[in-house]
C-alpha cells in the first residue's frame, strides 16, 4: 500500500467515525438536560457573597449557607457555576431550585454550568448543596458566588467572554475557508491535502472553544449536551493535526505519525464502548483521550525539535516558525488541561485562543500563497508537457507523443494504427517555397484531423509523415468507413483549389489476438501498406 492510498484509508477512517460522533450528538439532543427554574429580578447590581457557612456532609456533599437579604437587596439572584454536580438550592427546608444530572448512557451529569436561582422575598437562610454526580470527583473547590439582577448577570457574563468566543468563531470561520480553498484548489490540482488538515482542525478547535465560553455555557441550557459534543469532539482534533504536522514537519516519517492517529480512532471507539457498556461515561473516560492526546503532544514535540535542528542551518524561516508555533500551542493545551483537572477554570484562556488564532490565520495566509505558486507551477509543467509533445505546425500531436503513446498499445486488445505521407512536398517545397510546403502540411493535417480526430488521436511524426491510432472495438471496421470520407474531403479540397492539390498516401494495420503482433509490427505492417498505396498514386499520376 503507497503513503497516498494510506492516507485516504486514514482519512476514510476518521471521516467514518466523526460521521458517528455526530449521530450520537444528534440522537442525544432528544434526550434534553436538565430543567431550572429561574425567575428574574429588574435590579442591576452585582455583589460578590461570602457564605455564611461552607462544611461538608455526612454523603460527600458541599453544604453552602447565605443570608437571604443580602441577595435580596444585589437583586434578588443568586449566580454560581458547577462542574458535573448535583445541585439544589433550599429556602427554610424547602427546595427552589435544583439541576439534576440526565444519567444518560453518554453522560450521567449536566457538566459544566452557571446556575441563576429565584431567592424569595423572605428573611431566611439560604442553602445551596453540591453534590458530585461521580463519587471519584467530590467539590473540593467552592465557587465563586455572586448576586444582582438576572439580566445584568447574564449579560456580564456574555459580555466578558465575548472576546474568547469571537476567537472561537473566527477559528472556524478561518477554518471552513480553508476547507472549501483546499477543495476547490484540489480539483484543479489533486495532491495531499495539506490545508485541509489544518482547516479540519481549526474547524475543530474552534467549535470546542466556543462551546467552553461562558457565554455558551449560559446560553445553551442543555448542558449535557453540550458537554457531549465537546467530549467527542476532544477526541477527533489529533488526528487532522498530527496528519499537517507530518505533512509540513516530518514528511521523511513513514510510520510513527499512524501510532497518535491509530490511538485517537481506538479512543474513540473504546469511550463509546464503555460508554454503552455502562462501565464509564465520557468524563470518566476522558483520561483515556487525554493520554493520546500525550501521545500526540509528543510526537508534535518531536517533530518540531527535529525540524528546528535540520533547518536552522537551512535558514528555513516557514519551518522554523511552524516548530516554534508548536511549541507554543502546545504549551498553551498543557494549561488547558491542567485548569481542566484542577478546576481553577472553567472558560478557556483569551491569550490561548488569540495565539491559536494568529497562527491559524498565518498558516492560511502561507499556505494560500504557497497552494497558488503550486497552481502556477502545476500550469507551467502542464504547458510545457504539451508544448514538448505538440507540433508547432499543425498543432497536431507530434513524434515524442506517438512514441509514448505507442509504449502504451502493449496493454490494449483492439485498436488501429494509420500510417500516412503526403505525396510531392518535396515537389512543392522546391518548386514554390517552404511557405508553400508548410500551407500544404497544414491543409493536409486539417484534413486528417477532420476525419479521424474525432476517433481517434492524430500525430505528425515527421516531415511529410502522419499517423492515427485509434483505440475502439472492431477499429479495423472504423478505419475502413473513415478512409472514403477522407477521399472525398482531398477531392472537395482539390476541386477548390486545383492550383494546390493534395495527395495523401495511406495504409493502416489492426491489431489481431491470432497474429500475436506488438505494437510495433502493426506500425511497420501500416507503413508496408501506406508505401503500396503510395507507388499506386504515384503511377496514377
Amino acid at each position: 500500500m503507497t503513503e497516498v492510498d494510506m492516507d485516504k484509508r486514514i482519512l476514510r477512517i476518521y471521516t467514518l467515525f466523526l460521521a458517528v460522533a455526530c449521530i450520537i450528538v444528534a440522537v442525544y439532543a432528544f434526550n434534553g438536560g436538565a430543567q431550572n427554574r429561574i425567575s428574574m429580578y429588574p435590579k442591576d447590581t452585582k455583589v460578590v457573597l461570602t457564605p455564611i457557612t461552607d462544611s461538608i456532609d455526612e454523603t460527600g456533599a458541599r453544604l453552602v449557607t447565605f443570608d437571604t437579604s443580602e441577595i435580596i437587596a444585589a437583586g434578588g439572584c443568586l449566580s454560581f457555576t458547577s462542574g458535573l454536580n448535583d445541585v439544589r438550592v433550599y429556602s427554610r427546608e424547602s427546595i427552589i431550585y435544583e439541576s439534576i444530572g440526565v444519567r444518560s448512557t453518554f453522560l450521567r451529569s449536566n457538566g459544566n454550568a452557571w446556575h441563576f436561582v429565584r431567592v424569595p422575598d423572605v428573611d431566611a437562610t439560604l442553602t445551596v448543596k453540591l453534590k458530585s454526580v461521580y463519587d471519584s470527583y467530590a467539590p473540593t473547590i467552592t465557587p465563586e458566588f455572586t448576586a444582582g439582577d438576572y439580566y445584568n448577570l447574564r449579560s456580564s457574563l456574555i459580555a466578558n467572554s465575548a472576546p474568547v468566543l469571537i476567537t472561537s468563531i473566527l477559528d472556524v470561520f478561518f477554518g471552513l475557508i480553508m476547507i472549501v480553498y483546499s477543495y476547490i484548489i484540489w480539483r484543479i490540482t489533486p495532491g495531499k491535502p495539506r490545508i485541509v488538515y489544518i482547516g479540519l482542525t481549526a474547524v475543530l478547535i474552534g467549535l470546542w472553544s466556543a462551546g467552553e465560553t461562558n457565554a455558551m455555557v449560559v446560553l445553551i441550557n442543555n448542558r449535557a449536551l453540550a458537554s457531549v459534543f465537546a467530549f467527542l469532539i476532544l477526541i477527533f482534533i489529533p488526528v487532522p493535526y498530527v496528519m499537517y504536522i507530518r505533512t509540513v514537519l516530518w514528511k521523511r516519517d513513514k510510520f510513527i505519525y499512524r501510532i497518535p492517529i491509530c490511538l485517537s480512532l481506538i479512543d474513540f471507539v473504546v469511550v463509546i464502548g464503555l460508554a454503552l457498556a455502562g462501565i464509564m461515561d465520557l468524563k470518566q473516560s476522558v483520561i483515556i483521550t487525554h493520554l493520546t492526546w500525550a501521545v500526540s503532544i509528543i510526537y508534535v514535540v518531536v517533530a518540531a525539535i527535529i525540524t528546528l535542528m535540520n533547518h536552522k542551518k537551512e535558514k528555513d524561516s516557514m519551518a522554523i516558525f511552524n516548530a516554534a508555533s508548536m511549541l507554543v500551542l502546545i504549551a498553551v493545551s498543557g494549561l488547558e488541561i491542567a485548569y481542566y483537572w484542577t478546576g481553577a477554570r472553567i472558560q478557556n484562556d483569551v491569550w490561548g485562543r488569540v495565539l491559536i488564532l494568529g497562527y491559524i490565520v498565518l498558516l492560511a495566509n502561507r499556505n494560500i500563497i504557497d497552494s497558488l505558486k503550486d497552481i502556477e507551477k502545476g500550469r507551467r509543467a502542464e504547458y510545457y508537457k504539451k508544448l514538448a509533445n505538440t507540433d508547432p505546425i499543425t498543432g497536431l500531436a507530434n513524434r515524442t507523443a506517438f512514441n509514448h503513446d505507442l509504449e502504451k498499445l502493449s496493454g490494449e486488445k483492439s485498436y488501429s494504427i494509420i500510417s500516412m505521407d503526403l505525396n510531392n512536398l518535396k515537389e512543392v517545397n522546391d518548386t514554390k517555397g517552404h511557405l508553400a510546403g508548410d500551407g500544404y502540411i497544414m491543409n493536409a493535417a486539417e484534413i486528417i484531423n477532420k476525419v479521424f480526430g474525432k476517433e481517434g488521436k492524430c500525430y505528425r511524426i515527421g516531415g511529410d509523415e502522419f499517423t492515427v491510432i485509434i483505440k475502439k472495438p472492431e477499429s479495423d471496421a472504423v478505419v475502413a468507413g473513415l478512409i472514403p470520407q477522407m477521399n472525398e474531403e482531398i477531392n472537395a479540397y482539390n476541386n477548390n483549389n486545383p492550383s494546390e492539390p493534395i495527395a495523401i498516401a495511406l495504409g493502416y494495420e489492426s491489431s489481431s489476438e491470432e497474429t500475436g503482433f506488438d505494437s510495433n509490427d502493426i506500425l511497420r505492417l501500416a507503413d508496408v501498406k501506406m508505401y503500396e498505396n503510395k507507388r499506386w498514386l504515384k503511377a496514377k499520376e
